[in-house]
């Protein structure tokens, strides 16, 4: 097998390749690589969560985009740290609250895509509006701020490297395996190869789409309690970022943006390469209507080498 097989094989292994070389880049131009590189990790972290969830949609079929993680990360940010109210006694029934409340947020995406037969990308975005609009109810977009346990943990460093990359790793793993030994993570690849086929085959369709639907929710929920701690309080809009780059993640880490064939691995190169694309771009002083665009086509190249093809069906 050359290298050449094996990259077309293994599509994932560009982003990792993509993250070597603009690292390189990095330490040819900036005296403060490696800070940049851990900063870089850091963020990274948080489009690794919402992509995880992202992924688990995305592997469900074409169309199958969730497009309320924006809204869903803000909310369960808000909603976890009111029930925290800053004290650290209180940490874990906010975590357990906030996830439950971005559990039902894929329920209730869900249950329009199949009540009311929305493409999943409307239902998604309708439900995202109604998110925010309830957000924006109950906690008037005030900035709460996290118990200081909480804030403690997600600075904490091991061998300097940044504890909630650890975690974000460490849920790709375990993604990973649930994709490729379980039967939750069978079924949702062959609903994304041929719905049709999955369903005569004898698999809970329906059943395994709401499972994902509501991962998401939690993936998105996690990335907002974490995100709210490390930014030092929550926020209605600091989940917009994480639109299209969930997206993205997924695509540029070798999952198929067609369905049916992922890989979470793949999107802990892809999210650390995005943001190190970021802060070389920012390194080089571009404005941001130019970074914007580069990293459109960086992203477009790398799907380009990577043979992605979305199928038409």
């Amino acid at each position: 097998m050359t290298i050449f097989t094996a990259l077309a094989e293994r599509k994932w292994l560009w982003s990792y390749i993509g993250v070597v070389a603009v690292f390189a880049i990095i330490a040819a131009i900036s005296q403060n690589s490696l800070l940049t590189l851990s900063a870089s990790i850091t963020f990274a972290s948080f489009y690794i969560l919402v992509g995880l969830g992202q992924m688990l949609v995305i592997t469900t079929g074409p169309g199958n985009i969730d497009l309320s993680i924006p809204n869903t990360i803000g909310f369960v940010g808000a909603l976890s740290f009111s029930i925290m109210n800053e004290a650290n006694a209180n940490i874990p029934l906010g975590l357990i609250v906030g996830l439950v409340g971005g559990a039902l947020v894929g329920v209730f995406n869900y249950g329009l895509i199949r009540a009311i037969r929305m493409p999943p990308m409307i239902a998604t975005l309708a439900s995202s509006l109604i998110v925010r609009t309830i957000t924006i109810i109950y906690f008037r977009g005030m900035q709460i701020k996290p118990p200081d346990g909480l804030a403690w943990f997600v600075n904490l460093r091991l061998l300097h490297i940044p504890v909630i990359f650890l975690v974000a790793v460490a849920a790709a793993l375990v993604i990973q395996l649930v994709l490729a030994r379980t039967g939750y993570g069978r079924c949702i690849q062959a609903i994304g190869q041929n719905i049709k086929a999955a369903w005569l085959c004898g698999i809970n369709v329906k059943g395994c789409k709401l499972v994902t639907y509501v991962l998401s929710g939690v993936f998105a929920g996690l990335c907002g309690i974490l995100l709210a701690a490390f930014s030092g309080g929550t926020g209605l809009n600091m989940g917009d970022e994480y639109m299209l780059n969930s997206i993205a993640v997924v695509v540029m880490g070798g999952s198929s943006v067609a369905g049916g064939k992922s890989n979470a691995i793949g999107i802990i190169g892809s999210a650390v390469l995005l943001y190190l694309i970021v802060n070389l771009l920012n390194i080089l002083g571009m404005e941001a209507g130019l970074r914007y665009i580069f990293t459109g086509v960086v992203i477009v190249g790398i799907i380009f080498l990577s043979g992605e093809k979305i199928r038409l069906k």
